[in-house]
C-alpha cells in the first residue's frame, strides 16, 4: 500500500548538505538533475520514528540493525514555493512540471481520477486561482513575484487551487479560502529561477566567548540557506507486506497520530517545524 504525504513547513526548513562550495556556506539539499529543493526520506523516517513509543511494533515498522522496517519513505520533493508578491504579500507558487510530477505520484496511490488537467504556459505567463494577488500595470492585470512580472489570468489554476487546498487543509478550514487567494501556477522556466534564487538566505556571525563581540577569525561570517516558511513538499509512503508481519493499515495507523515534526537542522533556533497531511489517514 502506498500513500501520499504533504509536508507543510510552519517555520523555515534547513535540510542541508553539510557544506557548500559557492557563496552559500550551508546550502539546502537539491535534486541532482533538476536542482529543485528536496528533503531526504531518511531524515523524515528517522523523525517519524522518534515520535512513536518504543515497542515491538515500532521496531517492525521502522526496522532495526539486523532487519529492514516495513515503512519506506521517499524523498519529499518541492510542490509549492511561497514567493513574495506585490499584490498579496506572498503566493504559493508551482509550475506545470511539478503538477505533472504530482499527477504521476497520484497514479501510484490511485488518486489520479479527479485531478485537474495541467495547463501549458508560455514563458512569463501565469494562472491564478483568484484575482486577489494581481495588480494593474499599464491597464493590464499582472502577477508580480520578486522582480519578475507575469501576464496572468484566472483559469485552470482555480481547479488546482481547490484540489490542493482540500488535500492540505480540508474544505471546511479557514486556510482553504486563504489558499485560493494565494495560489499561482507560473511557467517552468520562471519557477526554476525562483526555486534557485527565492529561497531564504541568512547571514550568521560567530561571537567570541572571551569578548562577547563578533569573532574576527576567518569563517566567523557565514551564510545559510533554508526553505521559507509555508513551503509545501510531497513524499510517498509505502508499507511493505510480509508474511507474519503487521498489515499495511496497521503500519499507517502507527504513524497516523503524528501531525507535526521537527525536520532538518537548526532546531534550537526554531527551524524545521512542519505539519504533515496524509490524505485518507490510516484508512
Amino acid at each position: 500500500m502506498i500513500k501520499l504525504m504533504f509536508v507543510h513547513a510552519l517555520s523555515s526548513l534547513h535540510a542541508g548538505t553539510g557544506q557548500g562550495v559557492g557563496t552559500i556556506d550551508l546550502p539546502i539539499a537539491r535534486e541532482r538533475a533538476t536542482n529543485l529543493p528536496v528533503v531526504p526520506g531518511s531524515s523524515i523516517k528517522g523523525c517519524l520514528k522518534d515520535t512513536v513509543p518504543d515497542s515491538a511494533e515500532r521496531e517492525m515498522v521502522f526496522g532495526k540493525q539486523e532487519s529492514a522496517g516495513l515503512l519506506q519513505v521517499a524523498d519529499a520533493r518541492l510542490l509549492l514555493l511561497p514567493v513574495r508578491c506585490l499584490g498579496a504579500t506572498f503566493v504559493w507558487t508551482t509550475s506545470p512540471y511539478l503538477l505533472r510530477r504530482l499527477q504521476r505520484d497520484l497514479e501510484a496511490v490511485q488518486m489520479a481520477g479527479d485531478v485537474p488537467a495541467v495547463p501549458s504556459l508560455a514563458d512569463s505567463t501565469a494562472r491564478v486561482a483568484t484575482g486577489d494577488s494581481l495588480v494593474t500595470v499599464n491597464g493590464k492585470l499582472r502577477l508580480v513575484l520578486e522582480d519578475l512580472d507575469f501576464t496572468a489570468s484566472v483559469s485552470e489554476a482555480a481547479e488546482w487551487g481547490k484540489w490542493i487546498g482540500k488535500m492540505l487543509f480540508g474544505e471546511g478550514d479557514s486556510w482553504f479560502a486563504e489558499f485560493q487567494k494565494r495560489f499561482a501556477i507560473v511557467d517552468d522556466k520562471s519557477f526554476h529561477f525562483l526555486a534557485e534564487f527565492a529561497t531564504e538566505v541568512t547571514a550568521h556571525v560567530k561571537i567570541s566567548d572571551s569578548t562577547g563581540t563578533v569573532d574576527r577569525e576567518q569563517g566567523a561570517l557565514w551564510y545559510q540557506e533554508a526553505l521559507p516558511a509555508e513551503t509545501v513538499l510531497v513524499s510517498l509512503l509505502r508499507a511493505e507486506e510480509r508474511n507474519g508481519a503487521m498489515d499495511a493499515k496497521a503500519v499507517f495507523k502507527l504513524i497516523a497520530g503524528t501531525t507535526h515534526l521537527q525536520l532538518g537542522g537548526k532546531a534550537t533556533t526554531g527551524q524545521g517545524l512542519v505539519r504533515l497531511a496524509i490524505p485518507g489517514g490510516a484508512a
